[in-house]
Parts: structure tokens; sequence; C-alpha cells
């Protein structure tokens, strides 16, 4: 059978077509999006300068073939308990999670949140990165670590009662961030509450609580504490929460050596100092704020003032970290070398 032209020309061009559409799903069935879960707001400071920034930058440095989505607000699942277990299922690529919440897979790193290890966050991430290949990797054989670090030290946050000694704390109903630390605050002569920081605020205010342990950027913005709150004691030495940024073993796995050393520039123990410095500024501000009375009152103890309260909680660890030893968990020799690291 014969063809004219024009019909020669409308079958070169529709295959043509086909070609360049063939080309293009080519193309994106070539690029690979990654499942970032975390569970905090998008106004929360790590959303801001650590998740929206790594998913720039990954996409940048692999020229649009690996880019990460970023699911905030718990939108691959409510609940920050469950964030090990999603990400090490593959519910997630990748998910931000808290240690405290699986605290038996990590008895050793959780060492590194009692009170005394460092005196910011920074300080605190650096000791763990410091003794991490010798002492904590093996708590990290389920899924891809990419960032381990921690938060400011706690501070107090006293709904009506000003603390400035141990007397000030005798019977006071404290919430802590950890089960952990409800033996420390029990030691004041307190009564530790453990609670979720969703629920402090509504706590403090309707007085189920007196007091909070928390890391001060808490005061502000998204947690807003320094409205239930009347005063804020800095000085005591207190305990630091420690998070994970990890990524599921098969997603990491899947990924070709070029793409793993985009990720591997990105994460990692600098870009975990960067961040819990980072976030450690806003600590640092919001501390000014409520030194230029914004909505608080700040109470900064000297070591002399807070030596009395600090005595009793390093009684309090000692005792605890025993305990573990006796578990079998390497618990005093892990504090010793966070402590002896610089």
């Amino acid at each position: 059978m014969k063809l004219t032209c024009s019909k020669t020309l409308s079958i070169a061009a529709a295959a043509g077509l086909a070609v360049t559409a063939g080309a293009s799903v080519s193309s994106t069935a070539s690029a690979k999006e990654l499942k970032l879960a975390h569970f905090m707001p998008p106004v929360h400071h790590l959303h801001r300068n650590m998740f929206e920034p790594l998913a720039k930058d990954l996409a940048a440095a692999t020229n649009g073939k690996l880019t990460i989505k970023v699911y905030s607000s718990g939108a691959l699942g409510k609940g920050p308990v469950q964030q090990y277990k999603r990400v090490v299922q593959g519910v997630a690529d990748i998910a931000f999670g808290v240690l405290v919440y699986t605290p038996k897979l990590f008895p050793k790193t959780m060492v590194a949140s009692n009170p005394g290890i460092g005196e910011t966050s920074g300080e605190v991430t650096k000791k763990m990165w410091d003794i991490y290949g010798q002492h904590l990797k093996d708590e990290y054989n389920k899924a891809h670590l990419l960032a381990l670090f921690a938060n400011w030290p706690a501070v107090l946050i006293s709904r009506s009662k000003p603390i400035n000694s141990v007397a000030d704390l005798k019977g006071m109903k404290i919430r802590t961030s950890s089960p952990f630390d409800i033996p420390h605050v029990n030691t004041w002569g307190s009564v530790g509450v453990y609670m979720p920081v969703t629920k402090t605020y509504n706590g403090l205010q309707n007085g189920v609580i007196d007091a909070v342990q928390i890391a001060p950027s808490a005061l502000y913005r998204p947690w807003n504490l320094a409205e239930p709150g009347a005063y804020v004691t800095h000085g005591v030495k207190g305990p630091s929460s420690l998070f994970f940024v990890m990524m599921n073993a098969k997603s990491w796995a899947g990924l070709s050596a070029s793409e793993k050393a985009a990720i591997n520039k990105l994460t990692g123990k600098d870009a975990s100092i960067k961040i819990s410095e980072s976030w450690g500024s806003a600590d640092q501000k919001a501390l000014a704020a409520a030194a230029n009375g914004k909505q608080i009152n700040l109470i900064r103890l000297t070591k002399q003032q807070a030596a009395g309260i600090d005595a009793l909680t390093e009684k309090s660890v000692l005792a605890q970290l025993a305990k573990q030893d006796q578990s079998g968990v390497p618990a005093t020799k892990v504090y010793k070398a966070l402590l002896a690291a610089k």
C-alpha cells in the first residue's frame, strides 16, 4: 500500500511524539523521591532549618534525580512514639524521632541524656559523636543513621513559685521529658511526672503540674510555655533530649553510590552538630527574651546556688547507672567516656 507524503509525515510525527513521551516516562521513572516523616509543626525550628534545607540541598546536589518530600505534623502517621518503627518498616524512607520513645533499643546512647554531660546542645552532641564508633554504633543496625543530636539541657519553668533552692522544690509536681528523669526529680523531694510536650501547656495552665523540665526554646513558639509559666530557672544541671534521623535500610541500599555520597555529604556528624547548635541558638534567644521580661521572669542561679540541687541529681544519676550496669548495659563506662570527651 502506498502512503501519501502527508500520511508519512503524520506517522513520523506520531512516532516522534511516542519517542518523546517514552523519553519523558523514562526520565520520570529514573527520578527517586524519598518520604521524610516527622511530627513537628511546619513552624518548628527543625522543619525550617533541617528538613526543608536537606530536601532542597539534596535535589540540587543530584540535579533533581533524588528528592525528598517532607511530611510534617505526623502526616505519615500520628504519634511520635512510632517514628522508629515507621522507618524500620519502610512506612517512611527517612524519619525523625526522639530516642526516649524507644529507650530499651538505645540504652547506651540514652546515657548521654543525663544531666551534667554538657552545658549546651552542641557540647552534648559533639560528645556523643566522639564516642559513637567505640561505644554506640552497634545500637544502630536496623536502619541507616543520618543524624544524632541533642537539644539544650533542660531548665525549670514553674507555674507560680520561683525556684531558687532545693527547699523550693519540695512537694512540687514536675513534668519530665523522659521516665529516666523521674528518679532525679524525686531525689529533690519533688514528684516527677512524665508527660509528652504536647500536653505540657494545659498541664501547667490547669495546675496538673507545678513546673516543667524542658529546653528553654519551649518558652515560645511552638509550645509557648511562657504563657502559663511565671518563672524560668536556669543554672541547674538538666537532662538533654536526644534525637535521631534515620533512613530505612532497604531504601538506603537501593541508592546508587553517587546518591549515597550526596546524602552522606549533607548528613552525619557535622550536620548533627550544626543543627544542634542552630537549635541551641533558639534556646539562647529564648533565655535572652526571658531575661528581658518577655511574658516570664528569669532566675539565673550561680553554680554555688545550684550546688545543692546538682549534688542530689548526680547522686541519683550514679545510682541509676549502677542499676544499668547490673542489667548488662555498660552505662557507667559510657558515662565516663562522655565526660572525658571534648
